[in-house]
């Protein structure tokens, strides 16, 4: 950075070393308020105002609380953790109303008054859910605010309808999310020296070995060292404890690391002064841990420290952090404004633009969000840091999902996962995607695309829950894949599809497609067990009798007669009747073929009151249907029940096996004795008949009647 970058940072100090003086004395300064602030002072004589009344009145739908000044006030009302409200009076001092800290209504309660230095505080409770307002104007010597539900504000929510799912969580993953910061305090091994003194040769080798996996980010190893050392009551443990409570911190285990970190202190507490990186991590887990005010006194004392430490700057940032989640939103917005103006170029003027964008970020609206999510983008790409690039860029996408137009926005977190694969944000970025995948696809015209289509769904394959929430989606899948002849693709999708727990409520259909088109290719083995399949996971879906009907058909083309009868011999029960009339057909053929001549003659006599499904099939089934009624009939000794059939198949349409239908009519009237009856079909079929195998088996029937018939 040279002399004229830097002339602007200050108006004293214009150059060099004097400029690096001036940011080190912001730091001290800066540092030496917040510390003040942690350790008040007591409050001088000269206080220029005074608060000498508060009043508190319970009104129907909300609380009505008057705080009544000598003078016109200065102050700022925060909202803190735990559903408190926090209203500090600058320059103000006064009683401290004990009496009104046990009040109590359905909307406030508990309001204690405090002195912080030269501020009076008042704190209070509210009711989870309510609002309030203020009602002040400049030159009036009071304050006063409204508690109650009626001024709860509306929350934020997205613009664009279908974007909720993106939008739930995301106040708690903008403001509260917290990583755990790198600081660039200089990592400090320990001295081998030291080590020797305490330590046998190989346990200085494994100690060593710790250290250094704690410091290349292989913490799950370091852990288990630590832990180790840290176990034994020898002079190694308070340094053990140290270096695990560091580890723990980068594990995200605060409260084991504060109590790591805790029992280290009690046994070496010298130890902090050595190393401000274990300190750091020490305060930071206190404040993690929930004790901001304890952890904020050890971090400003040791920014106060390292104030003309290249990395002291991020230190600040961490402590307005603190600051405002214990409520000194003014206080902390001054050090993030300070921060990222005065030190450009460091890693904290950029962490301090990304907290100033946080607090906006729920603020934004699909007509004025770029503004912030170009601040988010330019964070990421001026970042050297690689945990603040993938934040920044993170929440840039974040905007453009839930305000941006869904075909930008799905480019825009695709982007993001090529780039940070398995990032901290990846189940985020999951959501986000099947959201935006959803929408295109409702925004988009397939009915002429089936090419698109297919593309589509197989570049988004993993994000398709939402889209298979909409009924009518796998279906024009199918169909697309049909379209364009990638029947086998088609195969392997909704193969890989079906498995998925999201896809869990697609998979009847996508069940049924495989061995629809399992069975058109030929692959019959792949059609039955897919079928076997849907049958066994979802017994009782209303698809499923089909699926059963579709089964047996498929037994009864590949001659597997048993098969067929397992399969369908449920529709002979009375309350069941056959999706597809096809299926008496194959069920009756299949137990003619197993003797089981009954049931056969029932099955087919079920077919035939249906008519069949189609001309198609009636020519091609129905003369067969006819003449194993009949001979099911005649092996269970019902011969004028065969007859009747064998006549009503002679006079269907187009029947090609008219003779054959003769030819058994004309026996069993032989078997009944009625020679005459039998002479007239055999003799049918030698005047029509085409076939000259039948013509010359009913000419041999014949010839043993015209020798028994008698002389005229």
């Amino acid at each position: 950075m040279n002399g004229e970058s830097m002339c602007h940072a200050t108006d004293i100090y214009r150059c060099g070393d004097s400029l690096f003086i001036a940011k080190t004395l912001l730091i001290l300064v800066l540092a030496g308020s917040l510390l003040v602030m942690v350790l008040p002072s007591v409050a001088q004589s000269s206080i220029p105002n005074r608060v000498y009344r508060v009043d508190i009145r319970a009104r129907k739908d909300y609380t009505h609380i008057t705080v009544s000044l000598q003078n016109p006030p200065s102050y700022t009302l925060s909202k803190l953790p735990g559903n408190k409200l926090r209203l500090i009076m600058q320059d103000t001092d006064g009683p401290l109303f004990k009496k009104i800290r046990r009040y109590s209504d359905a909307n406030i309660g508990g309001l204690v008054f405090s002195r912080r230095g030269e501020n009076l505080l008042m704190t209070f409770q509210v009711a989870a859910g309510v609002g309030w307002r203020e009602l002040n104007m400049d030159g009036i010597s009071a304050i006063t605010l409204d508690v109650g539900r009626s001024f709860t504000p509306i929350p934020p929510h997205p613009s664009i309808a279908g974007r909720e799912k993106i939008w739930n969580g995301v106040e708690k993953l903008v403001r509260d999310y917290e990583p755990p910061l790198k600081t660039e305090i200089p990592f400090l091994p320990t001295d081998r020296q030291i080590l020797k003194n305490i330590l046998a040769d190989s346990d200085q080798q494994a100690f060593m070995a710790a250290e250094a996996a704690l410091y290349k980010g292989r913490l799950f190893e370091a852990e288990e060292i630590f832990t180790q050392f840290a176990a034994r009551q020898a002079p190694i443990k308070p340094l053990a404890l140290y270096r695990l409570g560091e580890t723990l911190y980068k594990l995200q285990k605060y409260t084991q690391a504060l109590a790591a970190f805790r029992e280290a202190e009690r046994l070496w507490p010298a130890y902090l002064n050595f190393n401000p990186g274990v300190t750091f991590y020490y305060g930071d887990s206190i404040a993690r841990s929930g004790d901001l005010a304890a952890g904020r006194t050890l971090l400003a004392r040791l920014i106060a420290k390292l104030a003309d430490k290249n990395y002291a700057p991020s230190l600040l940032v961490r402590m307005a952090d603190i600051l405002a989640r214990q409520g000194h939103d003014q206080e902390a917005l001054a050090v993030y404004r300070t921060v990222a103006k005065n030190y450009e170029g460091n890693k904290a003027s950029q962490m301090a633009r990304l907290r100033l964008a946080d607090r906006d970020f729920l603020k934004a609206t699909h007509w004025d969000y770029r503004r912030l999510s170009d601040i988010y983008q330019d964070i990421s790409q001026q970042s050297d840091d690689i945990a603040m690039r993938e934040e920044s860029f993170f929440k840039y996408v974040l905007l453009e999902a839930i305000h941006g137009e869904s075909f930008d926005a799905l480019r825009q977190v695709e982007q993001f996962q090529k780039q940070f694969p398995r990032g901290v944000y990846s189940t985020v970025c999951r959501t986000m995607r099947e959201v935006l995948v959803a929408q295109v696809y409702r925004e988009s015209s397939w009915d002429k695309d089936a090419d698109g289509l297919v593309r589509f769904v197989e570049e988004h394959q993993d994000y398709l829950a939402g889209c298979i929430e909409q009924p009518e989606f796998l279906p024009k899948v199918a169909k697309a894949y049909e379209a364009t002849g990638r029947l086998l693709e088609m195969i392997k999708l909704f193969s890989w599809l079906q498995d998925r727990q999201w896809a869990s409520s697609g998979a009847p259909f996508m069940y049924e497609e495989i061995a629809d088109k399992a069975d058109l290719l030929g692959d019959s083995v792949l059609a039955e067990k897919t079928m076997r399949m849907f049958l066994r996971k979802y017994p009782a879906h209303p698809r499923a009798r089909m699926i059963l009907e579709r089964l047996g058909a498929m037994y009864f083309f590949d001659g597997k007669q048993q098969e067929v009868k397992e399969t369908l011999l449920w529709l002979l029960n009375k309350s069941e009747h056959a999706r597809i009339p096809e299926s008496y057909y194959y069920l009756g053929q299949s137990l003619w073929v197993l003797k089981q001549y009954s049931q056969a003659a029932k099955a087919i006599d079920l077919y035939l009151a249906t008519g069949g499904s189609n001309a198609s099939d009636k020519t091609r089934l129905l003369p067969d249907a006819y003449f194993v009624a009949a001979s099911s009939r005649e092996a269970s000794g019902d011969r004028k029940g065969a007859l009747r059939m064998l006549e009503t198949g002679i006079r269907l349409p187009a029947n090609g096996r008219t003779e054959e239908f003769l030819y058994k009519a004309g026996e069993i009237n032989l078997l009944e004795g009625n020679k005459q009856r039998a002479r007239s079909y055999f003799e049918q079929i030698i005047k029509v008949g085409k076939d000259p195998i039948w013509r010359k088996l009913a000419q041999q029937a014949l010839d043993p009647l015209d020798i028994a018939r008698p002389m005229n």
